[in-house]
Order: structure tokens, then sequence, then C-alpha cells
């Protein structure tokens, strides 16, 4: 699971230095609902699947003024060392600033989503 997450982050970063207005990635569920979260969130202009055949997803890029929207994506949580959080916790690691992606038993949410639903869980990612 937390590879192919991996693999899009490194996929869309790459695509943001080559200035790229879309980019391809494999199709997984998991990225799929992360990319959700993105679009929600705007840090990408959308995304969409190529083909039932195809395995593919396109992922369009968003810029403004000709700067990446994105200017820094990380991961918090690691196969070797996963970062849960508790929704008390969220208030403190969120700012306005960035965004957080967070996997919960509701789903792929943000930190905005996840503090009004009251909602803790590993934290997937932070987006600048």
């Amino acid at each position: 699971m937390q590879h192919s997450i991996w693999k899009m982050y490194s996929t869309i970063h790459n695509g943001l230095l080559a200035r790229k207005k879309s980019v391809l990635h494999p199709k997984k569920a998991i990225c799929i609902n992360v990319l959700k979260v993105m679009y929600k969130e705007g840090y990408i202009n959308g995304f969409r699947k190529l083909s039932d055949q195809s395995d593919k997803i396109e992922i369009f890029l968003k810029y403004n003024k000709g700067k990446p929207v994105i200017t820094k994506l990380s991961t918090l949580s690691k196969p070797s060392r996963r970062l849960y959080l508790k929704v008390g916790s969220l208030w403190k690691l969120s700012t306005s600033l960035q965004t957080l992606i967070v996997s919960t038993p509701q789903g792929v949410l943000s930190d905005k989503e996840c503090r009004k639903l009251r909602l803790g869980g590993e934290i997937l990612c932070v987006l600048q």
C-alpha cells in the first residue's frame, strides 16, 4: 500500500519539476483516494482513469503564475515507523499553510475533515 503512494508522490514531484501538465501513474484504490483529497484541497487540477483496459490514471498538475502549487510533499509515516495521531494532536501539528492527508477508519481525509469529524489516523503525507 505505502509503496504505491510513495511512487505517486515521486511521480507528481518529478512532473512538477519538469513543468509537465499531467503525469501518468498506475491505478490503485489508495492512490485514487489520496488524489481525491488533493483535488478537493486545490493541490491538483484533477485526475482521470484512462480506460477500463488500462491500469493508469492521468494526474493533472496545478500551477499558479508558472510556479507549482505543491512546494513541498513529504511523508511522515513509514513502514518501519508508522505515525498515528489522535484528533487532539492534529490540532497541534497542522497549520493553515499545510495540509495533512490522513488515513482514517472513514477513509482517506484531509486534516480539516478529520477535525470536523473528530477522527484520528495514520498521517500519509504533508502538502505545502
